[in-house]
């Protein structure tokens, strides 16, 4: 028997993560951000590295390969520090232009030597098995060949959208076998991503990380008040002659856009600017795609980028009469590239041409904690409060009771999620058939903003009852919204949009997630409702729970009376 060829894959840039891939699965995918316990962490993913390796059992001796996400990544600090080089206009602009064409060679070169030294120092390993994947093959070739419901010996047109990486921000691909052809890129000066995430920053949210809160405001907007809005954002960037990329409308790039933005939605409603923002998202993808589509001849896609992060636009785009299919690599944004270098690497290195070990049936890709951890976690972290813990023999069934009850539950079981969303076992819970509920949460410990939905999990059987799915996309791993059925909607009406009525479901499978499928079967026998409300299970303003140590130092913190790890429900006394 051949050796196994194990490939690791490094993210170092913004939201950094590691990936190991064994003989083309992906055995698994953590970020930094949940080891650190610094949201959205930047640079060298140290922790995630060990922990990946430790997670597939994997020595660094016995890697075969390498592969960084990104020829070109910058160094931390200047991640950290964006406002020096995000509110700037076109007098900045001009004096970029004007910098000596050698300059960024110098930092390029000075880069990779620096990358290069932080993994041979790190691990030990020879510099002939470190390999740099393009940042845009890397987004792509993680939604290709992690598709799990792939068409079977013909291309596929493959997407991706992002503010920027490696000098581009889109491209235009034909995927087939283990071949990857792009056919048409945008560079990095007419991004859409970009406005949206200069848009983000103009309204004093975070960029790269609260452009979801805009896309949640947008559907309060003022139809007409969005529709003139729209105007300045179509005067900066538009669709090239041949469809296949975006253009600057003017000569101002998007990498410059700040003060255009700022000057021009000075005074206007904030609701209004997020409605027209998501409209010119909308309107700019659509047209985008159908020219991809027309071009090719192609009609399956499968879009990587966080751009498609974007689930409105994804349910624009899913509904067209020219898609036939639609999947896009779950947590699209550069958390994801990691898994995509890896993956590229392998197919490269083996020609392998038949992808079904890389298909992604679930995204439990992170550690799991034994009894005896739990059983650490709870001594030290309880030490003796007041705490009621109970071992329950079906923890299952204890969790839908409460649930049923009307409780909320915050669960930290089994293998961590990998990406941006709560799949149920880094996740609080509750009935999504009470509105009441998300204020209840939100003072308990989220304080999400008061125009922003929670999500629901769906069992796959009854998603019949609460949204369709024409096209038979499987939502299992919350990348596109839908319109909520009317007669379902009083069973799921806290984990939906208040204001269109839209979901962002997780379709749940006993192969999935057995545990979790159980825990809202039950739920289902008891209530009729096959529907939970579901969202991550951190604090606000930090990453996603990781431990059990975490776990309890969040329901302590936090007004959540109930916890189920494993083999210990945990409860707060004074709410038992």
């Amino acid at each position: 028997m051949a050796n196994p060829i194990h490939i690791l894959g490094i993210h170092d840039g913004h939201n950094c993560g590691a990936t190991l891939v064994s003989d083309g699965v992906v055995v698994a995918s953590v970020s930094e951000e949940r080891l650190s316990r610094r949201k959205n962490e930047v640079g060298y993913p140290a922790r995630a590295i060990e922990n990946v390796l430790k997670i597939g059992g994997v020595d660094a001796a016995e890697l075969s390969e390498i592969a960084y996400a990104s020829l070109f990544m910058h160094a931390s600090d200047y991640l950290q520090e964006i406002d020096a080089w995000y509110a700037v206009g076109l007098a900045d602009q001009m004096a970029a232009e004007q910098k000596p064409k050698d300059y960024q060679k110098i930092v390029f070169e000075q880069r990779k030597r620096d990358r290069i030294d932080q993994v041979v120092k790190h691990l030990g390993v020879a510099e002939s098995q470190i390999h740099f994947i393009e940042h845009h093959l890397a987004h792509l070739a993680c939604a290709y060949y992690t598709d799990p419901k792939p068409q079977e010996g013909q291309a596929v047109l493959g997407l991706t959208c992002d503010g920027a990486g490696d000098g581009l921000c889109a491209t235009v691909s034909v995927c087939e076998g283990n071949t990857i052809t792009r056919i048409a890129d945008t560079d990095r000066h007419a991004s859409l991503g970009k406005i949206y995430s200069r848009a983000t920053f103009l309204m004093g949210m975070k960029p790269w990380e609260h452009e979801y809160k805009l896309m949640g405001m947008a559907p309060y907007a003022d139809h007409e008040r969005s529709e003139r809005a729209v105007e300045p954002l179509r005067n900066l960037l538009k669709l090239r002659d041949d469809g296949l990329g975006f253009a600057r409308a003017g000569e101002l790039s998007t990498n410059y856009c700040y003060e255009y933005l700022r000057d021009c939605f000075e005074r206007v409603r904030f609701d209004t600017i997020a409605g027209a923002l998501q409209r010119f998202t909308e309107d700019m993808l659509i047209d985008w795609v159908r020219a991809a589509i027309a071009h090719t001849g192609l009609n399956h896609i499968v879009a990587g980028g966080g751009v498609f992060m974007n689930v409105k636009a994804n349910m624009l785009i899913a509904a067209l009469p020219e898609v036939a299919s639609l999947y896009v690599m779950p947590s699209a944004a550069d958390e994801s590239l990691s898994i995509g270098s890896a993956l590229h690497r392998f197919y490269q290195k083996t020609d392998e041409r038949d992808h079904t070990a890389s298909r992604l049936a679930n995204l439990y890709l992170g550690g799991e904690f034994s009894r005896a951890e739990e059983q650490s976690a709870v001594d030290e972290g309880l030490n003796g409060g007041a705490f009621n813990v109970q071992c329950p023999n079906d923890m299952n069934r204890t969790i839908a009771d409460l649930l049923a009850k009307g409780e909320i539950v915050a669960s930290c079981r089994g293998r961590m999620e990998w990406g941006a969303r709560a799949l149920g076992n880094r996740s609080i819970l509750t009935s999504a058939d009470d509105y009441a509920r998300v204020d209840v949460i939100n003072q308990m410990i989220k304080m999400r903003d008061f125009w922003m939905p929670f999500a629901p999990s769906i069992l796959e059987d009854a998603a019949p009852r609460y949204f369709d799915d024409p096209k038979d996309l499987k939502p299992w791993f919350m990348t596109m919204a839908y319109a909520a059925k009317e007669s379902g909607y009083g069973d799921l009406k806290a984990g939906a949009h208040p204001r269109d009525r839209t979901i962002r479901p997780q379709l749940v499978t006993r192969k999935a997630n057995p545990d979790y499928a159980s825990v809202i079967e039950h739920f289902d026998k008891e209530t009729g409702r096959g529907v939970v409300l579901n969202t991550s299970f951190n604090l606000h303003g930090e990453p996603i729970v990781h431990s059990p140590a975490d776990a309890i130092r969040v329901l302590k913190l936090s007004g959540l009376n109930h916890l189920a790890l494993n083999n210990f429900l945990i409860t707060k006394q004074d709410a038992a």
